[in-house]
């Protein structure tokens, strides 16, 4: 019971050590988050501004956060749902605008002679950083509304990998290839050439969407783009219509030439290399479906599940061009294929051009 007895100061001085130093953590400005609101252009915004930049000095354990509402439609949604959030009516939601804790300053008046204060205020007593939490949840909300489900993205996937151009490409290598007479070294060939194919377009589509991603103008970006599938919509329409009349999507001719250059000695290395030049200029005559995937990919971010989503979307595109080669390979003949391919050629076509419209009209109108 003594010895209970000497050690129970220690005990009450260990408690009320950690006492202070939870307070002393609670009130650190350490997780202090002012979130402001301005447009480009905008005096009042400007004034305010620099006003801010003054207290960040002040305050270097205060966060700062700026979002220029700006031809940028994603932080304009930002400040809409932190309006709603602090229940600021429409005729009062305007910039410049500052939000920190469970406090909203509209104006530039009010951030001048009230955000410092407020600083002070939530240093020393309690901080709720409510405008934090409303962002957290429309993030989550964004990721579940935005991204793609896996069937929208196998269906757009398997509807762009049914492409006559690819298609075409694949049965003239593969004539080329037959003519050396060794099946194996046939597949080899054709595999190395469809890898090309899947490393080429995955990339190109991973630095579209990084491009998209950081692009400023967001708005113009969704019209363009938009606008851009409704014109290889109607290229669509067009070839199933009047095939191969006028501006198509047809192969072209660049990519006869560089497989009749290479063809007649060609390595599992120079097949790859064909694979990616081949994707690239056949860009054009594939790329509605995929430009307009990578948009809606896009609005979600640079984060895994899209990374994993496009590395799906090619890995479908290139399987009819495996689908081809094995069954070349186990002795389906090439002329078959060939006369599928022109016969169906047409309808692909359509089944594109009624998605890229969908899509296009629904990226142009918000929707996605």
């Amino acid at each position: 019971m003594q010895k209970h007895f000497k050690s129970f100061p220690s005990l009450v001085f260990t408690v009320i050590f950690f006492s202070i130093f939870l307070t002393i953590a609670n009130a650190s400005p350490q997780n202090i988050t002012v979130y402001y609101f301005v447009a480009e252009g905008c005096e009042h915004c400007i004034r305010a501004e620099n006003h801010i930049s003054v207290i960040k000095t002040h305050y270097p354990s205060v966060v700062f956060k700026r979002f220029d509402i700006f031809n940028n439609d994603t932080n304009v949604e930002l400040f809409i749902t932190l309006a709603e959030g602090f229940n600021i009516t429409e005729e009062n939601r305007e910039v410049p605008a500052v939000f920190i804790g469970d406090k909203c300053l509209i104006g530039e008046e009010a951030i001048i002679q009230k955000l410092e204060s407020l600083i002070l205020e939530y240093t020393s007593g309690e901080y709720y950083d409510k405008a934090g939490e409303i962002i957290e949840h429309l993030k989550k909300d964004r990721t579940a509304l935005s991204l793609p489900s896996l069937a929208s993205v196998v269906i757009a996937a398997f509807i762009d990998s049914l492409n006559p151009c690819a298609f075409a490409t694949i049965i003239l290598l593969l004539t080329y290839s037959i003519s050396q007479g060794s099946p194996k070294r046939m597949l080899l060939n054709c595999g190395a050439f469809i890898i090309g194919v899947l490393v080429s377009y995955f990339s190109i589509g991973m630095g579209l969407l990084y491009l998209i991603n950081i692009s400023p103008f967001r708005i113009l970006l969704r019209y363009l783009i938009g606008s851009v599938a409704i014109f290889f919509a109607i290229l669509e329409f067009k070839e199933f219509l009047f095939y191969g009349k006028g501006i198509n999507l047809e192969r072209p001719d660049a990519l006869d030439r560089i497989i009749k250059r290479y063809s007649s000695n060609i390595t599992i290395a120079a097949g790859f290399l064909i694979g990616m030049a081949v994707s690239m200029i056949e860009l054009p005559c594939t790329g509605g479906i995929y430009i307009s995937m990578l948009y809606v990919l896009a609005k979600v971010g640079l984060t895994l599940q899209v990374f994993l989503l496009l590395l799906l979307y090619n890995v479908i595109f290139i399987l009819p061009l495996i689908v081809i080669v094995i069954l070349v390979y186990l002795g389906k003949s090439l002329l078959e294929i060939d006369a599928w391919r022109i016969e169906k050629r047409r309808y692909m076509r359509l089944i594109a051009g009624i998605l890229l419209l969908i899509v296009s009209i629904a990226i142009i109108t918000g929707l996605i």
